[in-house]
């Protein structure tokens, strides 16, 4: 009974393959539109990812549907599709359902979330679609071996299936993953709980503060604080660690190059965040590009900045 089970489901390998050749599809859909909208996208900084996903809803929404047979151009080069419980194809709206179940979680993981949105009342909801879906997707496709269904096919009942192969007896999913899965989505919840403390703490408070002195630059269409530091093995002197203050400023205009603009992100930084004076280096990764989500093209170039030296500059 299990052989014929296994025949039935598709294996994970060819499951991935086709993801992979319709990934390939969408990409090249996406490199093509960038071509000749590449303008428009980079003004539409994160909101561009509504793009790709609008394309790709409609793509998997349409295609893994009975209007194409459970079948995606992937699919169909592994000749595989998506049936329900009675090996039938899914209708067009469960089909659209399926597939926001998977994608979703990997389109918000990817937003540029502002400031105010670390209140409580959002942070909790995001956490939970975000960390308890992406786990959650990657342990059943991982784990869930005889079903092989992940979250999505789980939350409408479908399974993806080898072309002409039938099943005697209905295969089920193993209980124990339903409870792992629940407890990722219960841990996701209480991940803003453990974050919140760093968040209260003035260090992040003024990174924060600083990132919106940047953001209100006009130059900038958006940008993130980040302070760390980098360790290293010296000839001279043995291990040395090196203390910096960082900005990823993503621009509206190309010139990432400028180190005008750059020196002038730099001195906000110091002039907000006094504690950087106390840094090795501040530096700036000036950015310009686009991400739609099924295709992404960036510029960067990376400038540093002593902020002793900078902060003797503009007192000058």
């Amino acid at each position: 009974m299990q052989e014929v089970q296994e025949k039935w489901v598709c294996g994970f390998w060819r499951r991935i393959g086709a993801l992979f050749i319709d990934t390939l599809i969408l990409g090249v859909l996406g490199y093509v539109l960038g071509l000749f909208l590449e303008d428009t996208f980079v003004q539409l900084g994160g909101w561009g990812k509504l793009i790709g996903f609008t394309i790709s809803i409609i793509y998997f929404g349409v295609m893994n549907s009975s209007f194409s047979n459970g079948q995606t151009i992937g699919k169909k080069i592994l000749n595989i599709k998506v049936v329900d419980s009675s090996s039938s194809t899914i209708s067009l709206p469960k089909s659209f359902l399926r597939y926001s179940f998977l994608t979703v979680p990997f389109s918000l993981s990817g937003v540029q979330i502002t400031n105010e949105a670390l209140s409580p009342y959002l942070m909790y909801p995001l956490s939970f679609v975000i960390f308890g879906g992406l786990f959650s997707i990657s342990y059943l496709y991982i784990f869930n071996r005889v079903t092989r269904q992940s979250l999505h096919d789980l939350a409408v009942g479908s399974y993806v299936v080898n072309v002409g192969v039938s099943s005697k007896t209905l295969p089920s999913v193993w209980r124990p993953h339903l409870a792992v899965v629940a407890g990722l989505f219960i841990t996701s919840v209480l991940v803003p709980v453990f974050t919140s403390d760093i968040a209260k703490s003035e260090p992040f408070k003024g990174l924060l503060v600083t990132q919106q002195a940047i953001n209100d630059n006009e130059l900038v269409k958006y940008a993130g604080v980040t302070e760390g530091s980098t360790s290293f093995n010296s000839s001279d002197s043995g291990s040395k660690t090196t203390t910096y203050v960082n900005t990823r400023a993503f621009l509206y205009k190309n010139n990432v190059d400028d180190s005008d603009v750059a020196k002038q992100l730099a001195q906000i930084i110091i002039k907000n965040y006094p504690e950087s004076l106390n840094k090795d280096w501040v530096r700036v990764t000036l950015i310009y590009g686009y991400d739609i989500g099924i295709t992404s093209k960036w510029n960067s170039h990376n400038h540093q900045f002593n902020p002793q030296e900078l902060a003797g500059s503009e007192s000058l």
